[in-house]
């Protein structure tokens, strides 16, 4: 074994050294000298040597060693038979080191020679294969209900399958955006795959309506869901105290309360709902979000069932009338109001009249009462306001109370009005006033005299 091992090295070492460019030697280098791995082969009996240890001349044979009379070797084998089949490696499996890569490895075989017997063949790049074109949203859709025109009922079943696997993730995959989306397709394949989503996500409503995508699926199930699945995800909302007012404050809950409130059929279901955001309708009313929940509520409620809400306004209304969001829902209160619930709220703006008639906001719900010309609430504010129109006159908001009153006010109070104006110790200064001016020439538009010339 130690002899196999010795020859297969110097075997290696002499192509290497006799071919110069595989090893990137040039013709200007110095020859090298083979004579001393020659010997050692002679004395092997790998190769035939004369007496001055040479090998003899012979002509070239298949794995490219020459005899004496090729220029670059002198080499030949003693018996190439014997040679190949006492060798201990095979050629088909032998490794060359290609110089030129420095670190790839080829393999040669028996055809691998054509010309010197050392020229190295290399096999063609792998060609990349083509990636697969992914089909279309329609192509599979089509696919996977590719039976539907031949059967319709395994389509469907195919379909509640494939929901029922989904399980308890259901409420999981509501919250991802492409989740939300399917989901949302299969509510409108009929009614096994609502009760299937139903199932799902029922329990999870609370936290599914303030979610960026959860909240739309909740939109969808709530409007073909049942009579009886609506109740079941009512009481879920209404369980706790609170929990429908922070669903409602929230920017994504917000739209779902909403939506919710348009599929109340039931008085039952509308109690709920009303009762539950009762305790934060102050909160409510000056959110962003949260006073759409409540007008939504005064826009496809009755007045009956808005009536907690009615009496909610009358007490707040001055903190909800100063309020930019609060001064509109107030003044929807009394639209949508009627009866007792409306004297009483009407009642109630009125007696606060002064302080928001300079309010930013409340100027326009003071504006708003003295248009229904109500007479018990106009004389309130002829009140509050007789010997202060000189003061209000001069601010920014509540100069167009004043304006407000010298058209709707009767007679006698527009005179009264009017005769306060003109007892200003400094008349000339409300003329030049830049908001008394107007004030000035509304009363010049409304009164009598003016009128008659």
């Amino acid at each position: 074994m130690k002899m196999d091992r010795e020859m297969e090295r110097l075997l290696d070492e002499i192509p290497l050294l006799h071919h110069g460019d595989l090893v990137g030697r040039r013709e200007t280098d110095d020859v090298v000298d083979l004579s001393c791995l020659i010997r050692e082969l002679a004395e092997m009996g790998v190769v035939e040597g004369g007496d001055d240890g040479l090998p003899l001349p012979v002509a070239a044979d298949k794995m490219g060693f020459f005899g004496g009379s090729s220029p670059t070797s002198s080499l030949c084998f003693s018996n190439q038979e014997s040679y190949a089949a006492s060798r201990p490696f095979s050629l088909e499996r032998r490794r060359v080191l290609d110089p030129f890569s420095g670190f790839s490895s080829f393999f040669l075989d028996d055809d691998a020679a054509d010309s010197d017997g050392w020229d190295i063949r290399c096999p063609p790049p792998p060609q990349p294969s083509p990636p697969a074109r992914g089909r279309s949203k329609a192509a599979r859709r089509k696919g996977g209900c590719a039976a539907a025109a031949a059967s319709p009922k395994k389509c469907v079943a195919a379909r509640c399958d494939s929901l029922a696997g989904l399980g308890g993730f259901m409420h999981h995959i509501a919250r991802d955006q492409h989740g939300c989306r399917f989901l949302q397709q299969r509510l409108e394949d009929g009614k096994r795959e609502v009760d299937f989503i139903f199932a799902g996500v029922a329990r999870h409503a609370v936290e599914l309506m303030v979610n960026p995508f959860g909240n739309y699926l909740m939109q969808k199930l709530l409007s073909v869901c049942d009579d009886e699945q609506r109740m079941a995800i009512v009481l879920t909302l209404t369980e706790e105290p609170f929990v429908l007012v922070r669903i409602s404050l929230n920017v994504h809950g917000t739209r779902a309360v909403q939506k919710l409130i348009d599929c109340l059929m039931t008085r039952e279901e509308i109690q709920l709902v009303v009762e539950a955001l009762n305790p934060g309708f102050l909160e409510l009313i000056k959110d962003p979000n949260g006073n759409h929940v409540v007008q939504r509520c005064l826009q496809s409620f009755d007045a009956s069932d808005n009536k907690p809400i009615f009496e909610a306004a009358a007490v707040h209304c001055l903190d909800i009338g100063m309020q930019c969001h609060g001064c509109c829902v107030l003044q929807k209160c009394i639209a949508r109001s009627g009866g007792e619930q409306r004297e009483k709220l009407v009642a109630a703006i009125a007696s606060n009249g002064f302080e928001l008639a300079q309010d930013a906001f409340g100027n326009y719900v003071v504006q708003y009462v003295m248009d229904l010309k109500v007479p018990a609430a106009n004389a309130s504010l002829t009140k509050q306001f007789l010997g202060r129109y000189i003061h209000l006159s001069m601010q920014k908001f509540s100069s167009n109370v004043v304006e407000k009153c010298l058209k709707v006010f009767k007679e006698a109070d527009k005179a009264s009005i009017i005769l306060e104006l003109l007892a200003a110790p400094h008349f000339e200064q409300l003329l030049q006033h830049p908001f008394a001016n107007y004030v000035i020439y509304s009363a010049l538009q409304n009164s009598k005299v003016w009128m008659n010339t």
